[in-house]
């Protein structure tokens, strides 16, 4: 059986590394600016054992932005993604927003970004959908779509006891609140967390957190109970607040949690708030 590992606790970002006897699956390469800790890291664990694969959740800068770097050191290495994420990662705007979040991230934290950041080694060779099983070795991940954080997030099952749930599921702040993540789909976050819940008992991984626990009927209760939650409160925001930087602020107050370890920038949770704000909006215009 495939043993997983966060590579980043230090700072929470999302970065996870399956390995087996016979496979070394990278999760998500994280944040640019941790990509050499995060390379040394994986060196140290395969001991000169090559890197097989990499499966992104999505498309986002602190999910992908050492992506150039993991290929730089292992060029052989096959990335994996959605479809959306392929049509993502390689437009001109979407790599400029990947460079201009990270080398504030990297700010944030006392480092320089590489002022050469190979924007052009951000691509997926090979795309996936719901459903598929791919072999990587003795490893088996199967893919399940789950929309919601954004239209290209994908869950994963290794082995079919793991799952590495994406952000859509949601995240846990710094006191072990749950912290929305449905930037794009509020229903079909709720539908993703109930396709997870179909899955029967795994061992959980979130995003930005690690370990979570063997999953059980009462732990889908409050994952589903708490987005029902956050979408009230951010329904009431949008009905008190104006418009603006007055929804903003109120968003930062109810989730924001500027403490939490990896210094992500406001502008990051910015962009984040407005999307939550303009899906409830569009979604329960009449309430």
């Amino acid at each position: 059986m495939s043993e997983m590992i966060f590579l980043n606790p230090e700072v929470r970002g999302s970065c996870y590394l399956a390995k087996s006897e016979k496979a070394a699956v990278l999760f998500d390469p994280g944040m640019a600016y941790y990509a050499d800790i995060t390379i040394e890291k994986i060196k140290k664990l395969l001991d000169n054992r090559p890197l097989d694969a990499v499966f992104l959740t999505h498309s986002h800068y602190d999910h992908v932005g050492a992506l150039p770097y993991i290929r730089r050191c292992w060029p052989e290495v096959k990335v994996y993604g959605a479809d959306y994420a392929r049509k993502v990662l390689v437009k001109p705007a979407a790599r400029e927003t990947i460079l201009d979040l990270s080398r504030e991230a990297a700010e944030n934290n006392g480092r320089i970004l590489d002022p050469s950041y190979p924007s052009e080694l951000l691509f997926v060779d090979e795309t996936v959908k719901d459903g598929d099983e791919i072999e990587i070795g003795d490893m088996t991940i199967k893919v399940i779509e789950s929309v919601g954080h954004t239209r290209c997030s994908l869950s994963f099952v290794i082995d079919d006891t793991i799952l590495l749930a994406a952000e859509t599921i949601g995240t846990l702040g710094v006191q072990g609140e749950y912290m929305p993540q449905f930037l794009v789909d509020y229903g079909k976050t709720l539908e993703s967390i109930r396709k997870c819940r179909k899955l029967g008992e795994k061992q959980l991984w979130l995003s930005h957190h690690g370990a979570a626990g063997q999953t059980s009927e009462e732990m889908w209760q409050w994952f589903e109970d708490e987005l029902i939650k956050s979408k009230d409160i951010i329904f009431n925001i949008i009905r008190e607040y104006a418009a603006g930087e007055d929804q903003l602020e109120a968003m930062a107050k109810a989730f924001w949690r500027p403490k939490r370890k990896g210094g992500w920038p406001r502008p990051a949770f910015d962009l984040n708030a407005q999307a939550m704000l303009r899906t409830i909006a569009r979604e329960f215009p009449c309430q």
